[in-house]
């Protein structure tokens, strides 16, 4: 560091240097500033005192240093951030494990008091809730999720962005391990096998030809041939379809607030689906039907009819009652689209063809999801080669 020596008008001496703070996080530009002292040494106490200052602010000079009394107040911080983001369908879960989970247990706590041990504890209780948790339909008991290896990461994150405000140096989280997650039990994709979905489809060729009727058994056996998500699909307006070319286009969700969400669930999810003719015979005969009612249907939502729409829940509850009705497994909506993909790979469809059709963002989450459809045909697979001995 390079001091130098000046006197005053009196010829009182002062010492200044130029000093280096870094570069500005939020501008891209490098700081400089000046320390001076009455004496080299207070000169070069000032200039590190410059130093340590911009690096508790965050590595910038464009704000004051943001203080947190308490970790909920941090995290709310973080989360606005975090909502300029994502999807509305990524706030809504993370504003879910933020409520159930992480501020019950760590809210009150002033950031800088909370220790990794503090945290270690809680991740600990968090997993043998998991570990020891009910399994209910496929599912832990409610409060007793097994992601807490996410909960604990979302932590990380929390504190990552107080250092980058300055609020902080350490991040205690970093050091806190993840207990491993027992299985429990193998979870069960809901779906119909053929017998069950054969016996849906006879009922809904019974059903009263009510308008009602219609708009649900066409959304029914739309989903079975599609396989799409029960979002995607109550998005869907009429010129997304495309009669000439026997497809239909993907590019939109409906959120469960009632909103449409000008793109998918994920960038894979934008895509166009071929349908088979009769379901484009089902949704032509559907469409027949809006057109009876004066409604102009050009840009109207395909599962609506008198210019308006159902709400998402009231179609669930439709829903249960004609699983009810037909005495049948409840699957809910997203059953058709493992019931459509069971079916796609029984009939030896190559799996990334169904990664494609289904949107999935990795070709391993096909895999896993439905690694047990895969498992089953290991047998095929052992008949087709002793088939193919015989005739060498």
């Amino acid at each position: 560091m390079k001091i130098n020596r000046f006197e005053k008008k009196d010829g009182t001496p002062v010492y200044r240097t130029n000093v280096y703070l870094g570069v500005d996080v939020l501008t891209g530009k490098q700081v400089r500033t000046t320390a001076t002292g009455r004496t080299r040494k207070m000169c070069e106490m000032k200039a590190k005192q410059a130093i340590d200052t911009f690096i508790n602010n965050g590595r910038t000079t464009a704000r004051k240093k943001v203080t947190f009394k308490t970790f909920s107040a941090l995290t709310d911080s973080w989360f606005k951030n975090y909502k300029l983001t994502v999807k509305a369908h990524s706030i809504r879960v993370m504003n879910n494990f933020l409520k159930v989970y992480i501020l019950p247990s760590l809210g009150q706590y002033q950031p800088d008091k909370i220790s990794s041990i503090l945290v270690q504890e809680i991740v600990n209780e968090w997993a043998n809730n998991a570990n020891t948790s009910k399994i209910i339909n496929g599912k832990r008991e409610k409060g007793k999720c097994k992601d807490y290896k996410l909960l604990l990461n979302i932590i990380k994150r929390i504190f990552d962005y107080a250092i980058r405000l300055g609020e902080l140096n350490v991040n205690p989280a970093n050091l806190v391990l993840s207990p491993k997650l027992r299985t429990i039990t193998t979870r069960r994709i809901k779906h119909f096998d053929n017998k069950e979905l054969k016996q849906f489809l006879v009922y809904l060729d019974n059903l009263e030809p009510s308008i009602d009727n219609q708009l649900h058994s066409t959304l029914y056996r739309f989903l079975l041939a599609t396989g799409l998500r029960i979002g995607e699909a109550l998005a869907l307006n009429w010129l997304d379809f495309d009669f000439d070319q026997q497809s239909v286009r993907v590019s939109k969700t409906l959120l469960y607030n009632g909103k449409i969400q000008e793109s998918p669930k994920t960038k894979e999810s934008y895509r166009i689906i071929c349908l088979d003719k009769s379901t484009l015979t089902v949704l032509l005969k559907w469409k027949k039907v809006q057109e009876t009612k004066k409604v102009s249907v050009s840009e109207k939502l395909v599962f609506s009819y008198n210019n308006g729409m159902k709400k998402y829940p009231s179609f669930i509850n439709q829903l249960k009652k004609h699983f009810k009705a037909t005495n049948l497994p409840d699957i809910g909506f997203h059953g058709f689209r493992h019931t459509h993909t069971s079916l796609l790979i029984n009939n030896d469809v190559n799996p990334k063809e169904l990664q494609k059709r289904l949107g999935h963002a990795n070709y391993s989450t096909t895999m896993n999801v439905y690694a047990h459809l895969f498992q089953n045909k290991d047998a095929e697979i052992a008949e087709k080669y002793e088939r193919i001995l015989r005739v060498l």
